[in-house]
């Protein structure tokens, strides 16, 4: 009997079709956002939003963060050739030190955010 290892097809499924990583910055991201934002409205009314804000707000930041900056740096990735599962461990590299950068600096970012929407509503009832 042997050990069922599925994790060795989906590497050699990744270096043999790279643009499945290019494909997801550019898709996967987005949509991924638009899947969290069912459990965000049910939270929501279930009044648990409050409890549950920072992750929320360090996980939509971190999503936004590498969605943008993902997309651009695997194009480039892949115009040059570089192999799929050096593009997967980049890509998973810049979302895990987003995720962090956004855990560290959640106070500064948040105060940041909160200036800037309030800004925004002056100007628009001015």
């Amino acid at each position: 009997m042997e050990f069922s290892f599925k994790l060795y097809d989906f590497i050699k499924e990744i270096e043999a079709n790279r643009q499945y990583i290019v494909m997801w910055s550019a898709f996967g991201m987005p949509l991924l956002i638009l899947a969290l934002t069912l459990p965000l409205y049910i939270l929501r009314k279930i009044g648990l939003y409050p409890y549950l804000k920072p992750f929320y707000s360090i996980l939509y930041g971190s999503l936004l963060i590498t969605w943008i900056i993902g997309f651009v740096a695997m194009m480039i990735l892949f115009f040059t050739e570089v192999s799929g599962i050096r593009m997967f461990m980049i890509y998973a590299l810049i979302f895990i030190t987003y995720i962090f950068f956004t855990i560290f600096n959640y106070k500064k970012l948040n105060t940041l955010i909160d200036e800037k929407s309030k800004s925004i509503k002056d100007k628009a009832k001015a």
